[in-house]
């Protein structure tokens, strides 16, 4: 929905009342503190029209607005270019990133920093394409729809990824056909050249898949990218920092500290790859905090109520490495302040990991 100057003054308003305060905004707040020209009764009426689109919810009959999810991010997609990062911020993650990243502990104190200066959960992790072609694709049943893919590739060990399948091809002989064309589009191919083997098809054929070719296509997808990188070092800061979230779903991400792989792979699926020079943050808020193809990997659909993601991954150089810094938080984070943090940390953690 194009949403006029005036609601969109209003929503923006809204957002950063709630940012602050965390509770829910009155139309006379936003007259006072805001500054807004138009009257209360104006103010109201605005409101109902915001949340009649679903950019604005009341929680009961007589509170003020909170903003939703979808009005949040167009808050935050409305703040262009953030402030430069102050000199004092700089400056911290230099000291703490004054050494060559060799090792996970040459991560440890910048994921510290990150962590006590933005109040959030802060990762840093540094990856590798994993080289060497598909020699083997094996689909195993589990239990119902839930199965486990066996990748091998050229010269290395066998990765074991598991998957939700359609429910009709859950039985062994819808199975073995998915296995086949599996194994036809993805074994003697990198995974680079399987995952833009099947992007290409999915495009080419969109509107006139058929089932199987559709199923194959999606499990492809989502195992070149879960299998691509293989995360060499990874440091996590500020995990007690989420002790006082209730969203049930929050144990997932909690469970995605425990597994690096797990934690890279949904890092690399939300945030697209940048240059050194044009590193640029992502802002992912609360229902937008998913995997790329939801329902595909072993938790599904991620969606945590009153949660943002801002990170920014980067390559830095022709070597294969990737480097990404990510902070994990409340919506009401600061992300004029965290969005400028996480892009001078990825660039600075890009920079050491490649010399």
């Amino acid at each position: 929905m194009e949403l006029s100057p005036r609601r969109q003054r209003i929503l923006f308003a809204v957002c950063r009342e709630y940012i602050v305060t965390g509770r829910a905004v009155a139309s006379g707040a936003l007259v006072q503190v805001h500054g807004l020209e138009w009257s209360p009764a104006t103010i109201r009426n605005e409101l109902v029209a915001l949340e009649e689109a679903g950019y604005v919810a009341q929680p009961h009959q007589s509170a003020g607005r909170l903003p939703t999810p979808l009005g949040m991010r167009l808050y935050v997609r409305s703040l262009v270019r953030p402030p430069p990062l102050r000199a004092e911020l700089r400056r911290a993650v230099d000291v703490s990133l004054s050494e060559p990243v060799h090792g996970p502990e040459s991560m440890r104190v910048a994921a510290q920093v990150l962590s006590e200066v933005a109040s959030c959960v802060a990762v840093t992790f540094v990856s590798e394409d994993r080289g060497g072609k598909v020699s083997q694709v094996d689909l195993v049943p589990v239990q119902g729809c839930r199965a486990m893919v066996a990748l091998t590739l050229a010269g290395m060990h066998t990765r074991l990824h598991p998957v939700t399948i359609d429910a009709r091809f859950a039985e062994t002989g819808g199975m073995l056909r998915l296995q086949e064309r599996l194994r036809g589009l993805c074994v003697g191919k990198t995974l680079a050249e399987a995952r833009a083997e099947l992007s290409r098809l999915w495009a080419e054929h969109e509107a006139r898949l058929d089932r199987l070719l559709a199923e194959s296509l999606r499990i492809g997808l989502w195992l070149c990218t879960a299998a691509a990188l293989d995360p060499l070092w990874v440091q996590i800061a500020g995990q007690r920092l989420l002790a006082g979230q209730s969203d049930q779903t929050l144990a997932q991400v909690l469970a995605l500290f425990d597994d690096y792989h797990g934690l890279a792979e949904l890092l690399c699926q939300l945030l697209p790859e940048h240059s050194l020079e044009q590193a640029r943050a992502e802002v992912h808020v609360a229902a937008e905090l998913r995997p790329a193809l939801a329902g595909v990997g072993p938790t599904g659909p991620c969606v945590l109520s009153g949660m943002s993601l801002i990170g920014c991954r980067v390559q830095p150089a022709e070597d294969g490495r990737t480097a990404a810094v990510a902070l994990l938080g409340s919506d009401r984070m600061d992300y004029e302040a965290a969005i400028p943090l996480v892009e001078y940390a990825a660039q600075a953690l890009a920079a050491r990991t490649s010399e």
